[in-house]
């Protein structure tokens, strides 16, 4: 008939919840409690955080629990689990000792992810991340990784419990950014996102819309 409409799904608004499931979070198990937070509150960016111990040696880990949680003063939170073991992460361990880490963006390749998952390799405190993956830091910054499209160097302001978990809450500062170029990024960044439960994908780029009423 000429028309191109009926290619296309429709999109007006339907009442999916009309007929809901309700789920008990409290009845799950720990594995569906996650693929279910995972899969609803995503896709969050992939975080690699490079941190350094006593030493000086240096540790890299994947976090996805980054966020912004004011512009000023600027400030992030993050959640750092314990190993199985309970032995707490090396980057909060780091942060502790240290006070501070660099937070970096990656390229949304899959060159990138197999980089992060081996970022995410339970080593002995000993030993390095950085002898087993392909990033390579920059000349004068043992912590900057060199591939990455942006990084973040943050500061521990505040190490708090979190209510009947082992994980802790960190409160990081906003101390430097680490960019490629100084355009300010309004449409955000093509980089690497957790979306749905240990699955590694590039930030959604199709349609979007800017909202402007929270200006008013």
């Amino acid at each position: 008939s000429g028309k191109l409409d009926d290619w296309f799904a429709d999109e007006k608004a339907t009442n999916l919840l009309e007929n809901c499931q309700e789920v008990s979070i409290d009845e799950l198990e720990h594995s569906q409690r996650a693929t279910w937070l995972s899969g609803l509150l995503s896709p969050r960016p992939l975080v690699v955080a490079a941190s350094e111990n006593a030493q000086g040696m240096g540790n890299l880990a994947p976090l996805s629990s980054v966020m912004v949680v004011s512009n000023t003063p600027p400030l992030l939170i993050a959640s750092l689990s314990e190993s199985r073991n309970g032995r707490p992460r090396d980057t909060l361990v780091n942060l502790r000792t240290n006070g501070k880490a660099i937070l970096h963006l990656l390229p949304a390749t899959q060159e990138f992810a197999n980089n992060v998952d081996l970022t995410a390799t339970p080593l002995p405190a000993d030993e390095s991340e950085w002898n087993i993956c392909d990033f390579t830091n920059v000349d004068g910054n043992d912590m900057l990784i060199g591939q990455a499209v942006a990084a973040i160097q943050v500061s521990l302001v505040e190490e708090r419990e979190l209510p009947q978990a082992v994980a802790k809450l960190v409160i990081l500062k906003v101390e430097k950014l680490f960019v490629s170029n100084e355009e300010l990024p309004i449409n955000g960044l093509r980089v690497l996102c957790q979306h749905g439960i240990d699955r590694l994908t590039e930030a959604p780029d199709s349609w979007s819309i800017n909202i402007d009423k929270h200006h008013n």
